[in-house]
């Protein structure tokens, strides 16, 4: 057959496809049809330009994939099949294990680590290339018009309605973050916000439709569906062929029904979508869908993937995802592609395919000869990594092995030729291990990221992320610059985190990761390096009763090095208010925190000491982001080894709450005779405050039981950080 006769008989049977699209059951059979013999042509010319249309599907793994067949429990997806049979489907794609993180790789073309996108939320920061932007500045791509329509989730915690712009984005319609409601949503139209409640999947689709009938250019879409991601709900009912009913309790019993038919409806869509496209522009267009990461756990098929091997994992049913590519420049019709390749290749692949001729850009691999020619090549090996509360590390794999290396020094080496659910840990079994197989993913792994590196992990100014109340999975060597803003001093600091088998030790110069002494009056004392060592326990048990504060014993170590002494030594009537008050017995504290006390606190509550050590009393807002967007980190451990965490906690219902004091000023007036100060009670002293009981989320010592062990948390009110030690502090947090 000629490949006239083969261009042909693609664009009929996409028009034979589309023709059924419409919106009810009818259209969801699929037509089959293939071309009479095998046809294989060379690269067409790199120049020649095609529209490009990226459909991306949010948590669809291969268990809900109608064209991998793993699960028997599939969506009916007529257009994808279609799309499918009459292209190429790549059967070993690896996506990162989350959407933020895949949409970064796939629009930078860069590993998560280089470009600072490694965990979710974050932002994608504008010092890096976008896909739009290389196809403007390039001279053969320069007159393509670009959008992106749908789900944007680079924009970290924060509601910056103009983001897409600022990294490069000519024109985008959608929702900045996971959506609540499919029928009531807040939808962005650059820069604009304005309420939506038109069902998502199909108001994104009219936007995309309406937009790409306008062009009069090349075109490159990015149509970026929510579904079938969370919340499970039902779709409109002539969009998908499931017989459900729609209430909350058959939702929250039957989840992957109503996952299933979220995917069934995004298929018509797609289809609706093509179907607006004129013959000639369709035949013009190139169609590639993808996952953006594996199936979540609530609703992967178990009998395809261990229910913890889904969604946020470093196991294939977090990683593995669809890819399909069929229209414009595709020549293997009907084929299936073994070849490895991540998501972070869609990069390479799209420039190439618009007419850049490069088949490497950054950590981007292109695919597209692939797509014409079944005899070239890929790499031998595809990595990528991922930095959460639950999994923290990096995997790399082979035609036929798989290793994964967590932060803790974990590692599990697989063979996925015989062990597709990964079952069986070779390094921790007695079948024998390929030492050459293990080698080889180890030496590509290190030239991708040098993990074995001795060289400290530069923190400065880092938010935390991870929420592991394990003070092993933190040990490491760590550095930050730092200045002393108002004696204009530069400084390194300087951390090193070990672990033994009980507990973990904290090596420090006390520099934070941060400037610091920003305040209107410099700190009296300035601030000098010190060399601390603190040893907290990685088993910390609560004690029959509570330690009360005191001034021998430092509070807390951060995880920038720097120390939590909450404590004041100045109390009402003794000198001049601010030192010398070493008796504990004394009442009629001052709190630091006070402002009108006038101890003079930096920006992140902190000063230094008379012997240079710089130490917070409150809440070092450095470390974790004050926003409700999600569960906050840890940034630290008390002296008596509990983790101290950011403000913000997860309740029952899934909400993020911010964590609240259980204390309360005291009302009236305090005592004047004894010595005692008198006035009212203003929050100048710690004995202003009293506990009560279940009147915040948090007991005596600012700390609760989540998750089945104890944690302190910030809060913005006293005690800030502490107020007295849950668990039996270590000796070497005394002074």
């Amino acid at each position: 057959m000629t490949k006239l006769l083969v261009r042909v008989f693609a664009l009929l049977t996409i028009a034979m496809i589309i023709a059924g699209c419409g919106s009810g059951s009818d259209s969801k059979v699929p037509l089959i049809t293939e071309p009479d013999e095998p046809t294989t042509v060379p690269v067409p010319n790199p120049i020649t330009q095609k529209n490009i249309l990226l459909i991306i599907s949010d948590d669809q793994g291969l268990d809900g994939s109608a064209q991998y067949a793993l699960s028997a429990d599939i969506p009916s997806t007529s257009i994808l099949d279609g799309l499918a049979q009459n292209g190429v489907v790549f059967e070993n794609v690896w996506a990162t294990p989350a959407c933020t993180t895949s949409r970064a790789s796939l629009l930078t073309g860069l590993y998560p680590h280089n470009s600072n996108v490694t965990f979710v939320p974050a932002i994608l920061t504008p010092e890096f290339q976008t896909l739009p932007q290389l196809l403007e500045n390039n001279a053969n791509t320069a007159e393509y018009a670009a959008a992106v329509f749908g789900k944007w989730h680079l924009a970290g915690g924060k509601s910056d309605a103009d983001h897409p712009s600022k990294v490069g984005i000519q024109h985008y319609a959608g929702n900045l973050f996971n959506l609540d409601d499919y029928y009531n949503w807040e939808l962005t139209i650059n820069g604009q916000t304005e309420l939506s409640t038109e069902y998502h999947t199909s108001k994104i689709t009219n936007l995309a439709i309406d937009w790409i009938a306008e062009q009069q250019t090349p075109w490159f879409v990015w149509l970026a569906y929510s579904a079938p991601h969370s919340p499970f709900h039902l779709p409109p009912t002539n969009l998908h062929n499931r017989d459900l009913s729609g209430t909350d309790a058959d939702i929250q019993n039957n989840p992957r029904n109503y996952y299933l038919a979220a995917i069934e409806a995004m298929d018509t869509e797609i289809g609706r979508l093509l179907d607006s496209m004129d013959e000639e522009e369709l035949a013009n267009t190139l169609i590639i869908f993808i996952g953006d990461n594996g199936t979540p756990q609530r609703v992967i098929d178990t009998s395809v993937y261990a229910t913890e091997h889904g969604k946020g994992s470093l196991y294939q049913g977090s990683l593995a995802v669809p890819l399909i590519v069929s229209g414009a420049g595709v020549e293997r019709l009907g084929e299936r592609e073994s070849q490895l390749v991540t998501i972070t290749d869609l990069f390479a692949s799209i420039a190439q395919a618009a007419g850049i001729d490069q088949s490497t850009i950054g950590d981007s691999h292109s695919f597209y000869p692939l797509l014409s020619d079944a005899e070239a090549t890929m790499p031998d090996f595809i990595f990528t990594e991922f930095e959460s509360a639950e999994t923290t590390g990096w995997t790399v794999r082979s035609a036929s092995h798989k290793l994964i290396h967590y932060e803790n020094g974990d590692e599990a080496l697989f063979l996925l030729s015989e062990n597709f659910e990964e079952i069986t840990n070779l390094i921790e079994s007695a079948v024998p291990i390929d030492i050459e197989q293990l080698s080889q993913l180890t030496a590509f792994a290190e030239t991708i990221f040098p993990m074995q590196s001795n060289d400290p992990i530069d923190i400065t100014n880092a938010i935390l992320t991870n929420q592991s109340a394990n003070c092993t999975d933190y040990a490491s060597s760590y550095r930050a610059d730092a200045t002393d803003i108002n004696r204009a001093l530069a400084f390194i600091g300087y951390l090193t985190i070990e672990e033994t088998e009980t507990s973990c030790t904290f090596s420090t110069n006390a520099i934070p990761n941060h400037h610091f002494n920003d305040g209107e009056q410099s700190f009296p004392n300035a601030v000098s390096e010190q060399n601390d060592l603190f040893e907290i326990t990685n088993k910390p048990i609560l004690a029959t009763n509570k330690t009360p504060l005191s001034l021998t014993v430092d509070n807390a170590i951060l995880l920038n090095g720097v120390k939590v002494d909450i404590l004041a030594a100045g109390c009402f009537g003794v000198g001049d208010g601010k030192v010398g008050c070493n008796d504990m017995q004394q009442a009629w504290r001052y709190d630091p925190m006070h402002i009108p006390n006038g101890f003079r606190v930096d920006s992140h509550n902190a000063h230094s000491q008379p012997d240079g050590t710089y130490h917070y009393h409150g809440s070092p807002f450095a470390l974790f982001d004050d926003n409700d967007d999600k569960a906050s980190p840890v940034i630290g451990f008390a002296a008596d080894g509990f983790p101290i965490f950011g403000s913000y906690f997860e309740n029952e219902q899934q909400q993020v709450l911010k964590a609240q004091s259980s204390y309360r000023l005291k009302s009236g007036n305090r005592p004047s005779e004894d010595g005692s100060p008198g006035g009212r009670y203003d929050g100048s002293f710690r004995d202003d405050y009293e506990y009560v009981e279940d009147l915040g989320d948090l007991d005596e010592c600012n700390g609760m039981i989540k998750e089945g062990n104890y944690r302190y948390y910030i809060t913005s009110g006293f005690p800030y950080v502490l107020g007295c030690f849950s668990g039996t502090p270590h000796q070497s947090f005394t002074k």
